[in-house]
């Protein structure tokens, strides 16, 4: 995330002393919570499914090896295109056996589409015998056909070395993907250009990413605005990273929110502009991004024009940060626990998050020295006891 972050808006007496109050009556935040598994394949692209009153009875498909094809389609169909429509009506129901069936006799007909549903449900293990080397199988069929959607998976399962495909296999595939029109692909192609250390390369990557965007793509949106924003060979331009940061927010996307709010704030690539820094900060933290938490409840504990400060949401907001992994908001949530500043005071749990928010959400070490400034007072007021309990606390979450 781009190092920006709103100016402090208040500053905080640490007035503390030896005795640890009550609880705070603030949403429990005793411990964040662990990021979810991986997400599964996205769904295939460009399939349309058919009516289902046009959907005859159930279909008796003999096997078919994805080696040998079949010139003509089975029993009672009339075309590879009919046996394709009951396959993507079958997956859509979740029927992902019959799905299959029909994809891979479809596919064995020649149908480049049907081949990359068969390799999608190889790929996203959704048959019972799925595995990535049939699913790569399936996906070079429909790439002989520069199907797109089976050209991007490739690349995709390249770059996590699945199905034996290597890691530099995937900028050839995300290349033929983009060029025949796979927007996700186009991302992923300038992203792969972006990292490439060619200079000829920075060029086509902007293009690239660009192509993706104008094309409604709001990761690409964001990356295009990052690249106009802090990317090192990029255009250095404010402006244009705040409009593509905007359109992104737009386009529902937590984090461009966060930065075009942060930028309207300071006046940044254009006019500054509170009320609509506060409207793109609240969306992005509303959406559930931690980093734009903390800011969100920094704007609630300053107020504004037309809204008086409240110190109690804005430490809630400052919980929900803490929760998330934001480590701004874990410093800010302590400060607030400190001082009893919109939540009873609670110097244990204060030394707590003080501790949490010594490593950024990446893993890095927070360079925050106000954070380390108020970890050493909490220190010199808990007792050896209470400290040395949190220090436990802290280390047993981080062998997790």
């Amino acid at each position: 995330m781009v190092c920006r972050v709103l100016a402090a808006l208040f500053l905080f007496l640490l007035a503390v002393t030896g005795q640890a109050a009550a609880q705070e009556d603030t949403p429990s935040v005793e411990t964040p919570a662990d990021a979810g598994d991986d997400a599964p394949a996205p769904p295939l692209r460009g399939l349309q499914l058919i009516d289902v009153d046009r959907q005859n009875d159930a279909l008796s498909i003999e096997d078919a090896d994805a080696d040998t094809p079949v010139t003509v389609a089975p029993s009672g169909q009339s075309s590879v295109a009919e046996i394709f429509d009951e396959a993507q009506l079958a997956y859509a129901t979740g029927e992902f056996e019959t799905a299959f069936l029909h994809a891979r006799s479809a596919a064995s007909g020649g149908h480049a589409r049907a081949a990359t549903l068969a390799g999608l449900l190889h790929e996203n293990g959704q048959i019972e015998e799925a595995s990535d080397a049939q699913a790569v199988r399936w996906y070079r069929r429909a790439a002989d056909q520069n199907e797109p959607v089976a050209l991007y998976r490739l690349g995709r399962m390249a770059e996590a070395s699945r199905g034996s495909l290597l890691p530099n296999e995937a900028r050839n595939y995300f290349q033929r993907a983009a060029q025949a029109g796979n927007i996700e692909a186009m991302l992923a192609y300038a992203l792969i250009l972006k990292a490439s250390p060619v200079p000829q390369d920075a060029p086509l990557a902007m293009e690239w990413a660009e192509r993706a965007a104008s094309q409604g793509n709001a990761e690409a949106m964001f990356q295009l605005a990052q690249m106009h924003d802090i990317w090192a060979r990029g255009p250095q331009n404010p402006a244009a990273a705040r409009q593509w940061y905007l359109r992104a927010a737009e386009a529902n996307h937590a984090e461009a929110a966060l930065q075009a709010g942060l930028m309207a704030n300071s006046g940044e690539g254009g006019a500054e502009d509170a009320a609509l820094a506060f409207d793109l900060i609240r969306q992005s933290a509303e959406a559930g991004f931690a980093p734009a938490m903390g800011q969100y409840g920094l704007m609630l504990h300053a107020g504004g024009p037309d809204r008086a400060p409240d110190p109690v949401l804005a430490a809630e907001w400052f919980a929900q940060g803490a929760v998330g992994g934001d480590a701004e908001s874990r410093y800010l949530y302590a400060l607030a626990l400190a001082t009893g500043d919109g939540v009873d005071r609670d110097l244990v749990r204060s030394y707590y998050w003080a501790l949490m928010a010594e490593y950024e959400m990446d893993g890095s070490l927070s360079a925050n020295t106000d954070r380390t400034r108020l970890q050493a007072q909490l220190e010199n007021h808990l007792s050896q006891t209470e400290a040395e309990q949190i220090r436990s606390e802290i280390a047993a979450y981080r062998a997790r």
